[in-house]
């Protein structure tokens, strides 16, 4: 599979991760509004279910999406490292742009509306 297909299919995984952030970070406040109060007890239950979901929908994008950041990275040429060490810091690396990438689709989802659609 060639880098190009890798790239396509990054750009999805990190907006759906951003989605899913998003929708957990609203069913979470949800939760929170909701809590302590007996007549809204069925509420509690959906908004506690949703939050959830999207929380391992979010964990698993993001997951999938650091395996292929990883797999873009090309690797580190240094003689003098260990493979492990050139290996774990290209998962870091990939890890830190995949969540940066996550914070930033969120911040223009919020800021563009796109979000309440």
């Amino acid at each position: 599979m060639g880098r190009a297909w890798y790239w396509l299919a990054l750009v999805p995984l990190v907006l759906g991760a951003s989605r899913a952030l998003m929708k957990y970070m609203w069913w979470a406040a949800m939760h929170s509004s909701l809590y302590g109060l007996p007549a809204e007890a069925r509420r509690l239950r959906e908004a506690d279910a949703n939050a959830d979901f999207n929380w391992w929908m979010l964990m698993g994008l993001a997951v999938t999406a650091t395996i292929i950041a990883a797999m873009l990275i090309p690797p580190f040429q240094s003689p003098s490292l260990p493979p492990s060490v050139k290996g774990i810091s290209r998962f870091v690396l990939a890890g830190v742009l995949v969540v940066g990438l996550i914070f930033l689709a969120s911040v223009v989802m919020s800021a563009t509306g796109f979000f309440m659609r």
